[in-house]
């Protein structure tokens, strides 16, 4: 589809004083999005096309805290309930949101880094998520430190409406984190209501035949939790390849930045927020804590295009079947 005459909208739900837009972005209320003017009518005007259905997707980027789960999760909270009043179907946060991405930090002991993790789904926070989910109607996608016997992974649950899970993504690509963390093995494909979705994490992005394997199972659009770099000189050149090479929308959500690529691998939309991934408990709603949540809406796939590929069910995950499957 041509971003120019996609009808997409953009808008934010600013969380902090001063926290700022780029250039082009619009705010809105809890009601909805500030719609774009239409065009002045010609003489010569065909009827007009029908608006593409679309889905609202939220991005809650927001600073980590290192190591607490309970100040992470009290501060996530209110911005998922803003999401929701503005109309998201579909929310996003960043790569372990829950833990503060505390494997960047090899001096944390090693089983006070382990206790951070908790079983997936029925872990104490993965369950206040789920709760969440099923009070506000909204499908969940949170990074968490996953718990499973001896091993720890940089895991992202996708929660439905009603709070069940309907699977969760294990990171690939670790780099540093191999000296804690196991790597994920699969490349699931999540059914919703609104299309298929792809989840990859942080450094997957930089992998193009794990974007590439979930395409061709069926993925419609992606989400990428993530942390690390950013911007667009070293992050966002990378996501655009990505989304070019596969014709697809990728959403960006990362403690400094909110990024949407398009098909045709354009910039749809771009906001960096500071230059902190990270706050101190003492700088909370402080000038440094420079937190938003983004909201865009994605087309949704046509009908045609939700049957073409029939995707088998991940181990552990419960698929929202539509009509169309």
């Amino acid at each position: 589809m041509n971003p120019a005459n996609m009808r997409s909208t953009v808008f934010s739900l600013a969380v902090a004083a001063n926290a700022v837009l780029a250039a082009g972005a619009k705010s809105c209320d809890y009601r909805g999005a500030v719609e774009p003017p239409a065009p002045a009518p010609t003489k010569a005007a065909a009827t007009p096309a029908a608006a593409p259905r679309t889905v609202r997707v939220a991005g809650v980027v927001l600073k980590w805290i290192r190591g607490q789960r309970e100040a992470n999760f009290r501060r996530l909270e209110p911005l998922l309930r803003q999401a929701a009043a503005g109309g998201a179907r579909i929310v996003c946060t960043t790569e372990c949101f829950l833990d503060g991405y505390a494997i960047a930090d090899k001096t944390i002991p090693l089983e006070t880094y382990r206790a951070l993790g908790e079983p997936i789904p029925d872990g104490p926070y993965c369950r206040r998520l789920a709760a969440l989910a099923r009070e506000l109607k909204i499908h969940v996608v949170a990074g968490m430190l996953e718990t499973a016997g001896d091993n720890r992974y940089n895991t992202a649950v996708i929660l439905g409406p009603d709070g069940a899970l309907l699977g969760k993504y294990r990171k690939q690509m670790l780099e540093h984190e191999s000296l804690r963390n196991t790597p994920g093995d699969g490349t699931p494909v999540f059914r919703t209501p609104f299309g298929r979705i792809g989840l990859i994490i942080c450094a997957d992005r930089k992998n193009p035949d794990i974007v590439r394997r979930m395409r061709e199972a069926g993925a419609d659009f992606f989400l990428c939790p993530s942390g690390g770099m950013f911007g667009p000189r070293s992050n966002d050149p990378i996501l655009q390849a990505r989304s070019r090479e596969n014709n697809v929308h990728i959403v960006f959500v990362h403690p400094a930045e909110f990024l949407v690529t398009g098909p045709d691998g354009s910039v749809l939309f771009q906001s960096v927020l500071g230059n902190r991934l990270l706050i101190r408990t003492d700088e909370i709603d402080s000038a440094a804590d420079r937190n938003q949540v983004f909201c865009f809406d994605l087309p949704l796939p046509a009908p045609a295009d939700a049957v073409r590929r029939p995707v088998p069910d991940a181990e552990g995950e419960r698929s929202v079947r539509t009509g169309n499957d």
